[in-house]
């Protein structure tokens, strides 16, 4: 059976973590909130490796067809 491509999981993680990030940024700013670099401090590690992880099982789905 093929293995996942680690390079691929990265990737996409940090495109997810770095996409997820960014819309905070947009609906913190609508709202007024202003931008808190604490909050995204926590967000971006937190949604890479929520990222990472469906990533890794979605391609790994992908595989066994």
């Amino acid at each position: 059976m093929p293995k996942v491509s680690k390079k691929r999981v990265v990737i996409a993680a940090f495109v997810g973590g770095t996409l997820f990030c960014v819309v905070v940024l947009i609906f913190d700013y609508i709202l007024g909130r202003g931008i808190r670099w604490e909050r995204l401090a926590f967000y971006f590690p937190f949604a890479v490796l929520v990222y990472g992880f469906l990533s890794y099982r979605n391609f790994k789905k992908q595989l066994k067809k």
